[in-house]
């Protein structure tokens, strides 16, 4: 009787180094991702940013004033060949 005390002690120390030790790991892990995550949301952040500026730069008619009469292309559309 008195030997399944003992290892009754052991197996209950045995557990709480197991649940300590999946503890930690679980911690590790949560940090390593939001560490991941934050990586990831300023990478396309950045990434949107560079499309918004490409876009930006397509407008190639100008200061938008309101069409220029000069034969730059800007008032007829694109599918027209230019005479």
């Amino acid at each position: 009787m008195k030997r399944m005390r003992q290892t009754g002690k052991r197996g209950r120390e045995r557990l709480g180094m197991l649940a300590f030790e999946w503890i930690l790991l679980i911690s590790l892990l949560v940090i390593g991702i939001i560490g991941g995550l934050s990586t990831v949301r300023n990478a396309l952040i950045c990434e949107l940013n560079e499309l918004a500026e490409s876009v930006t730069a397509l407008n190639a008619c100008g200061d938008g004033d309101g069409g220029s009469s000069d034969d730059d292309g800007c008032d007829r559309p694109w599918w027209r060949p230019h005479h």
